[in-house]
């Protein structure tokens, strides 16, 4: 088990008066060491793990990875714009993703540093919130 320190109870403390969620849960997933634990539709990931969550989550899924803006996925691979602009407008997203898989870290790296890890994890208002050692985001 993970001692806290006082200042990190009282971040979770505030955060959970604010935001209407069970304290005392979210501090048995920071002290039980939970990487990534979901309480009263809040997502919390540490935040040495969230890259690799991340790159995890968007590697899981060739289509939606293909779905990136075709010079994005341009400018990451090396690979002609052209080449993924073809296999968007024929629907091969999939393809595309395919194709930028070997380059998911570099992906990952500039899609988080242009549009910041709320865009992908907080699927009801794409907001961040730092708390202690962990970073939350409304699910629902």
């Amino acid at each position: 088990m993970n001692k806290l320190k006082m200042n990190a109870i009282r971040q979770v403390y505030k955060f959970s008066n604010e935001n209407g969620i069970d304290f005392k849960q979210v501090i048995r997933g920071m002290a039980d060491d939970d990487r990534d634990f979901n309480v009263d539709g809040y997502r919390f990931i540490h935040v040495d793990d969230i890259d690799d969550i991340q790159q995890e989550e968007l590697s899981s899924d060739l289509y939606i990875l293909g779905c990136f803006n075709a010079s994005f996925l341009s400018d990451i691979s090396n690979i002609d714009f052209e080449v993924f602009e073809a296999l968007q407008e024929t629907d091969n997203y999939h393809v595309a993703g395919k194709l930028v898989l070997p380059y998911i870290k570099e992906l990952q790296e500039e899609y988080s540093r242009i549009d910041g890890y709320g865009h992908h994890f907080a699927h009801y208002d794409h907001e961040k919130h730092d708390v202690a050692d962990y970073y939350a985001f409304r699910v629902n």
